[in-house]
C-alpha cells in the first residue's frame, strides 16, 4: 500500500511538471497584472441610502474622472451579501497599472480638486460627515498574477 501511494504521489508530480518545461528555467512562471485596491466599509444602521447616493454621485463622478484620464483602470462596489460581525457592508475596488511620482500624485489631486470645485478643507469636511453613516474598516493593496506566455 505504501508502495503504490508513493507511486501516486511520484506520477502526480511528474505530471504536473511536464507543463512547467516550457516555461524557461530563469523565468518566474507568472508575471504581474494590474494592481487592485480594496477599500473595506461598514455602513451603519440607516445609512445605506445615504452612503449610496453619494457613491452614484460624488464618488462616481470622481471616479469617472480617474478613468477618462487613464489614471485608474476601472473601478466596482462589491455587497458583502452574508457579512459576519466586523467584516465590511461593501468593498470598493481599483484597478490601476501602475503607481504615480509623488509630482504627479500632487498633479493629480490638485486637477481633481479643479474638476471637484472643492479645495482641501471642504473635502475633509465632507469625508467627515460621512463618518457618521459609514466607517472605513482598512484598505488591501493586492498584485493579480497572470501566467507567463
Amino acid at each position: 500500500m505504501k508502495h503504490l501511494l508513493k507511486s501516486a504521489l511520484v506520477a502526480s508530480a511528474l505530471a504536473f511538471a511536464v507543463p512547467h518545461a516550457a516555461v524557461a528555467q530563469d523565468e518566474y512562471p507568472l508575471t504581474g497584472a494590474e494592481w487592485i485596491e480594496v477599500t473595506g466599509i461598514s455602513i451603519e444602521d440607516g445609512g445605506g441610502y445615504k452612503y449610496a447616493t453619494w457613491l452614484a454621485t460624488e464618488w462616481r463622478k470622481r471616479m469617472d474622472y480617474a478613468v477618462s484620464q487613464g489614471w485608474i483602470e476601472s473601478y466596482e462596489i462589491w455587497s458583502n451579501s452574508h457579512g459576519r460581525a466586523d467584516e465590511p457592508d461593501l468593498w470598493l475596488i481599483t484597478r490601476f497599472d501602475s503607481f504615480e511620482s509623488n509630482e504627479e500624485w500632487e498633479a493629480r489631486n490638485r486637477q481633481m480638486r479643479a474638476y471637484m470645485q472643492r479645495n482641501i478643507q471642504q473635502l475633509q469636511t465632507e469625508s467627515g460627515d460621512r463618518a457618521k453613516y459609514r466607517t472605513v474598516l482598512g484598505d488591501v493593496l493586492i498584485k493579480r498574477l497572470v501566467w507567463r506566455d
